[in-house]
């Protein structure tokens, strides 16, 4: 708990003068209001700029991270072989291709639909 304690004082600690020098870095966000459309999940999985790019990759892990657990609980296997190369540069590859193919989905939650994709390419059928 103390190591814990100490790593979110650290990162406030660092979050401060970052935000204070450069600005916000996002901009600010209501959970009530929504999340990530898969067009807005797409837009920053297919650009050139880093800083989008490195979301695109954020947004990746966490809704992979979510379905890993999800799987676990419900005692569903693990969409993964233990030998798989799968990272997330593949999964966002996977994710581009999905919209692409299934355009009419983008407005759709973005988390669902990276959910969808990779279910569609990488998880066993029941």
């Amino acid at each position: 708990m103390k190591k814990l304690l100490l790593t979110v004082m650290a990162v406030l600690c660092v979050a401060a003068p970052a935000e204070a020098q450069f600005g916000r870095l996002l901009p600010p966000r209501n959970a009530n209001e929504g999340y990530k459309t898969g067009l807005d999940a797409l837009r920053l999985c297919a650009a050139h700029d880093e800083s989008q790019l490195l979301e695109c990759l954020g947004f990746i892990e966490g809704v992979n991270d979510a379905l890993v657990n999800t799987r676990a609980a419900a005692h569903l296997p693990p969409c993964y072989a233990p030998t798989a190369k799968v990272d997330q540069i593949v999964i966002q590859n996977v994710f581009i291709d999905y919209l692409i193919r299934y355009p009419e989905k983008r407005p759709q939650q973005g988390a669902a639909l990276m959910t969808e994709a990779i279910v569609a390419a990488f998880c066993p059928a029941k």
